[in-house]
């Protein structure tokens, strides 16, 4: 490929960039063996993987808006399924992590769930190289018959990370082929999201059910205040989960819970199948030496720990993501991981400095992890960050999460900071005006002891709010939350 330089540089490098859905890190490279996913857990090998990564708010839209601006959602404006921020008076001459590559002479073009579908309004065409020639395909997600929560179909179903697969691989060779000069591609597959629908050969790497494992700890934190509670995978949207009590006290059967387990992990593993099929392709056309290759998901999920069945909290299952990065040509990398605490809005300058380009001037909210590559040990943040939104009342267990409420009708927000060793969040009242959090107005303190946390095992944290009897710590970490959020 003929590749432009910058200022003099080195020769630029390509981007290829994965963004999934609802993956949590149980994954082989994070010591998590029960879920199958050997081409991740290859490209782990190969990549630096950050053991403590967090998104900024666990929901699509928001997280989305936020790590492709490099902006926290208190700086997008967007908190749901309403707003983006490319809205007048916020973000209207930002730009994005694929436009800034752009700008600076990258062929850049993205396929499936990047952005979310619509927010920015049709993909954001400031962010990609010439959409007439290469149109944005996102795809139905599919369903599942009845609306189950999971199902295996026959391998000619017309499935979207399938088609989205098949477009990110011409586009490899498209870029190829034609001396397009350095590239910056995403492609964002859907599963494992809801419903989890995936090719039938899938479920057969799970064969009984009987043996997967479910949470160890099946009921909300002791003295959790409700308000941080949300009462998701609703009976009432999944018929094969209609017969069964699910509420704030009360955890679905284990059979149930094994049930959908196997159909996350499955929807896990044809997600896995499709990495591996684009990093082949990649290496095929000869690409992968000039090439980062950066995975992450778009925030956690919790599957039964805490009674909790998705994301929409400011918990650790549901804030914690997988996140890895391949750089070639930095070889003693391979394969090590760092439990530095780090954030998605941190993946902009941090992949823009890896290929080589000018930091970005805009005042963005992330910061370049490059340090790390150099030593793993090093700390970059003292903490990190995430946020989630309560609407409506919240004493019953049942807040609504706001994903269709306008902003200047939310509650609540909760804040939430995790450090080396604790969690802690504030929920306090909402100014719907001044569209920020009423630090006067407090709800309720949330703190939970992370000591001796390695992150593998999910289920001994966050068991128990100590905020009543730890009230030195919450002083300080008080103080600390509230001056870093105030700074945003």
């Amino acid at each position: 490929m003929t590749v432009p330089t910058v200022c003099g540089a080195a020769k630029l490098k390509n981007v290829l960039y994965f963004v999934i859905d609802d993956l949590r890190p149980q994954l082989g490279a994070y010591d998590q063996h029960e879920t199958y996913t050997p081409n991740i857990d290859k490209l782990a090998k190969q990549a630096l993987v950050f053991e403590r990564a967090y998104c900024q708010q666990s929901v699509c839209a928001p997280s989305r808006n936020s790590f492709m601006t490099g902006r926290r959602p208190d700086t997008s404006k967007v908190w749901n399924f309403i707003d983006h921020f490319r809205e007048k008076g916020v973000g209207l001459n930002w730009s994005s992590m694929p436009q800034y590559f752009k700008e600076h002479g990258y062929f850049s073009s993205g396929v499936g769930k990047v952005f979310h579908k619509n927010l920015p309004p049709n993909f954001d065409p400031p962010s990609w190289s010439d959409l007439s020639q290469f149109p944005w395909y996102y795809g139905d997600p599919g369903h599942c018959p009845k609306n189950t929560s999971w199902c295996a179909l026959p391998r000619d179903h017309p499935f979207c990370d399938v088609n989205s697969t098949s477009i990110i691989i011409e586009r490899l060779r498209y870029v190829a082929q034609n001396n397009s000069g350095p590239f910056f591609l995403a492609v964002g597959f859907h599963k494992p999201h809801l419903p989890w629908a995936f090719p039938e050969e899938f479920i057969k790497q799970y064969p009984n059910q009987s043996a997967i494992s479910v949470a160890k700890f099946l009921y909300i934190p002791t003295g959790m205040p409700y308000i941080a509670f949300y009462n998701g995978m609703r009976p009432h949207k999944y018929s094969d989960l209609h017969r069964y009590t699910h509420n704030i006290t009360t955890p679905y059967p284990v059979t149930v819970q094994q049930q959908l387990r196997r159909g996350y992990y499955a929807a896990t593993t044809y997600m896995d199948s499709l990495v591996g099929k684009v990093l082949d392709e990649l290496d095929r056309l000869g690409l992968s030496n000039d090439t980062i290759v950066a995975l992450h998901g778009d925030h956690g999920y919790q599957l039964g720990e805490h009674n909790e069945w998705a994301k929409h909290t400011n918990f650790e299952l549901a804030t914690r993501v997988p996140f890895m990065i391949r750089v070639p040509w930095q070889p003693d990398t391979a394969g090590k991981k760092t439990s530095a605490l780090v954030e998605l809005v941190d993946v902009f300058p941090t992949l823009v400095e890896l290929a080589g380009l000018p930091p970005c001037q805009e005042n963005l909210d992330g910061l370049s992890l490059v340090p790390l590559f150099h030593n793993q040990t090093k700390t970059v943040k003292a903490a990190a960050l995430s946020q989630y939104p309560r609407c409506g009342d919240y004493k019953n267990g049942n807040a609504d999460v706001c994903l269709h409420t306008n902003r200047s009708q939310f509650n609540y927000m909760g804040y939430s900071m995790r450090t080396d060793r604790y969690r802690y969040t504030e929920w306090v009242k909402w100014n719907g005006t001044k569209l920020e959090g009423d630090w006067h107005g407090l709800v309720a303190r949330e703190l939970y002891d992370h000591q001796g946390d390695d992150g593998n095992d999910f289920n001994a944290f966050e068991n128990e709010n100590i905020a009543e009897s730890q009230p030195e710590i919450v002083k300080e970490l008080s103080l600390k939350l509230r001056n870093i959020f105030s700074k945003h």
